[in-house]
């Protein structure tokens, strides 16, 4: 891929190159010959600064062009979406868990919506998660019981059993005020029914909130135990991806849930198209097939 920041650099340090060796060679050889050289590379080096702006703007151009586009597609399949999905969901009772600090895009909420699912919480786990602060560490080892000395991924790993407990059964209210009021996780919604779905929401642009391995590993994993289907999925763009975590334990995963070919992909997966969607590296099939009734708009 073409990098100009890669090149300016280099032909910066071909300049500082040339100043020193112009000064070097008038110094030693002090010729006319050494001065015409050095002259006519920095006349080719000048050519070639030329071309790269030349192609940075041009790069611009249709940077701004592929956005133009990408919007369109998007209002496209916004169009076109509502017959493909409505009522594909009814009677679902869904929980959302939002691990990574990102916002639950509200295309997300309006398509669940419109696919007849009830939404029963949103859980989000909090920066306090980072567990940092010395005296909050020594109140969650005193809570959990552990030595004073246990490591914060072991931590991170009580808080995330404790909250899909919560999610799952309602929990222990002494448990749920303790994440909360320490700044660990936010509970809303009603809690211990019977949940047809869990979507775990991940991608971190902070590396603060970046803990899939000791926050959304257990939550997977517990949630597994107690046998609800999990889903995990992230937005387009985020600086830190959690999609090959997920797929360590073989859930269902979309990472292009902000756009709505990615909130069609997730109702397919919800209702058993089982797969890794969306349009980043670590995805194996853009959207699932789309049976004939969709294209029908036939609705349950």
């Amino acid at each position: 891929m073409f990098d100009i920041r890669y090149h300016v650099a280099s032909l910066v340090a071909i300049f500082i190159a040339l100043g020193v060796g112009i000064l070097i060679g008038s110094t030693l050889v002090g010729g006319d010959v050494m001065i015409e050289q050095q002259q006519k590379m920095i006349s080719q080096l000048e050519a070639q600064f030329d071309e790269l702006r030349q192609r940075e703007s041009e790069m611009a151009e249709e940077n701004q062009f592929m956005g133009r586009l990408t919007r369109y597609y998007e209002e496209f399949s916004k169009a076109v979406s509502p017959p493909l999905i409505k009522n594909r969901l009814n009677g679902y009772r869904i929980a959302i868990i939002v691990t990574g600090g990102q916002e639950i895009p509200a295309g997300l909420l309006n398509s669940l919506t419109l696919a007849g699912a009830r939404v029963d919480s949103t859980t989000v786990i909090l920066p306090g998660i980072q567990l940092r602060d010395s005296e909050l560490l020594i109140k969650v080892c005193d809570f959990y019981q552990l030595d004073h000395s246990t490591p914060p991924d072991e931590l991170r790993k009580m808080a995330a059993l404790s909250t899909a407990g919560i999610v799952v059964k309602g929990g222990d209210t002494e448990v749920r005020d303790f994440l909360e009021d320490n700044n660990l996780v936010r509970f809303d919604g009603d809690y211990g029914g019977d949940l047809n779905e869990v979507i775990i929401l991940g991608g971190a642009e902070d590396e603060r909130y970046y803990h899939p391995g000791s926050v959304d590993a257990w939550l997977i994993r517990s949630f597994q135990n107690y046998n609800k289907n999990v889903l995990g999925c992230e937005t387009s763009r985020v600086a830190m991806s959690y999609i090959p975590t997920y797929q360590e334990f073989e859930i269902s995963t979309v990472d292009d849930i902000d756009l709505t070919p990615g909130q069609i992909s997730l109702i397919r997966a919800i209702e058993g198209e089982v797969g890794d969607y969306g349009i980043k590296d670590s995805a194996r099939k853009f959207m699932p097939a789309l049976p004939a009734e969709y294209l029908r708009g036939d609705f349950r």
